[in-house]
């Protein structure tokens, strides 16, 4: 009997150290609502990481970690919905890490939980410049608004633009990428003739536009969150007559490649800052388009969101290499800050102090190219770090 008893121990033994370790992360995103673009679009970079590279790495001592995906329905809503699905997720699911999160500020308002649970979050979109700052146990690997608001502030003043007016979606993000703007345009020597804040799903601008019409600015300013919001935008200014006014229209995501096909060619020539140009022709883009539309052929578009989500992945893997999957969340953070990686955008660093994302920054010009519009980059801002954190220090 103690031989069998011994046996079986030995046996179990040697299958639990084979076994595979399961490290669970639940996605926070909106796959309904006006921002319902953002979860699928997660959601496919992630699936398509995970079906070229596996879904399993291997720890430091050489153990099998299985990386899951857990993916819950922000429904476009507020604030008080990202915590309830955090608190689910982390409770109930024993998620060892959170990703996703298109909207400020639902990203905003799961720190308290974040750093009670001790459990990282890992922002792929969202973007107000303060975020990291809430909780030891952010990281960002998107961008933040101040990066894309002052390297197009300051190349429109040098490039002819003098007299702008703007309109931005009256939240935090929108915010954060109005004041780096108007701080940057200024610098440069230009003159803001005009402001106005709209509401986060406002969807009618008319009114917004005909007062921009009549200031008669160089160019217009926008900053909407992508999806009906942005598009109804868009399109508003061309109906409203701006476009044949001489009236130049500068934004960022709003002209997404994912976007494009819902305007009319009357947006050629639009510039935009962006730290990702879907036509770029590095490898590591050529492969994560390819996959994309291997996987979901013409619904695998890229954007901001999928560069977003494939590079999280990849930051994921990376630091459960390092230190494995029964590291704490301090650890993990720790793990994933410091590193430089080579990305479908171009080059990127994970800041070791601010946990942010340091990365070129794009200026492209909507262009008719084969019959479709495309962003074709016409300069480039290297390695910028976050605007508004070198203004504000952290505090030591």
């Amino acid at each position: 009997m103690a031989s069998v008893v011994a046996g079986a121990a030995l046996l179990f033994g040697a299958h639990a150290a084979n076994a595979k370790e399961i490290f669970k992360v639940g996605v926070i995103a909106s796959y309904t609502g006006a921002f319902a673009t953002w979860g699928s679009q997660f959601q496919n970079a992630i699936e398509a990481y995970q079906a070229l590279h596996g879904k399993t790495v291997k720890g430091p001592k050489g153990e099998e970690i299985e990386v899951q995906f857990v993916y819950r329905d922000a429904a476009s809503a507020g604030a008080d919905k990202a915590k309830q699905l955090m608190e689910e997720l982390v409770l109930r699911e024993k998620v060892r890490m959170i990703a996703g999160f298109e909207l400020s500020h639902h990203a905003i308002a799961v720190a308290e939980i974040a750093t009670q649970a001790k459990v990282p979050v890992l922002i792929m979109n969202a973007s107000t410049a303060s975020i990291t700052r809430g909780s030891p146990y952010y990281v960002r690997v998107s961008n933040t608004l101040p990066q894309w608001g002052a390297a197009l502030g300051k190349w429109s003043a040098e490039n002819g633009i003098k007299r702008v007016y703007t309109i931005v979606s009256d939240y935090a993000a929108g915010i954060d990428t109005e004041t780096a703007f108007h701080k940057a345009f200024k610098a440069a020597g230009g003159e803001i003739i005009g402001s106005a804040r709209t509401p986060l799903s406002e969807t009618n601008f008319s009114a917004y536009l005909e007062r921009a019409l009549q200031a008669k600015p160089d160019a217009l300013y926008m900053f909407q969150p992508g999806g009906a919001p942005s598009i109804s935008f868009v399109k508003a200014y061309v109906e409203r007559g701006l476009k044949q006014a001489g009236i130049k229209l500068l934004g960022q995501s709003e002209f997404a490649e994912l976007y494009l096909p819902n305007f009319p060619d009357d947006i050629v020539g639009t510039i935009s800052a962006l730290h990702y140009t879907e036509t770029n022709k590095l490898p590591e883009n050529a492969e994560m388009r390819a996959q994309l539309s291997k996987l979901f052929g013409a619904k695998g578009v890229t954007d901001i969101a999928s560069v977003g989500a494939w590079d999280g992945v990849n930051l994921i893997y990376t630091a459960l290499r390092e230190v494995g999957a029964s590291a704490d969340g301090l650890t993990l953070i720790k793990a994933m800050t410091g590193k430089q990686l080579k990305s479908p955008r171009g080059p990127i660093l994970i800041d070791p102090e601010e946990r942010d994302i340091v990365q070129n920054i794009y200026i492209r010009r909507i262009e008719k190219v084969d019959g479709k519009l495309q962003n074709i980059d016409i300069a480039t801002v290297e390695m910028m770090k976050d605007p508004w954190k070198l203004e504000n220090p952290a505090k030591k």
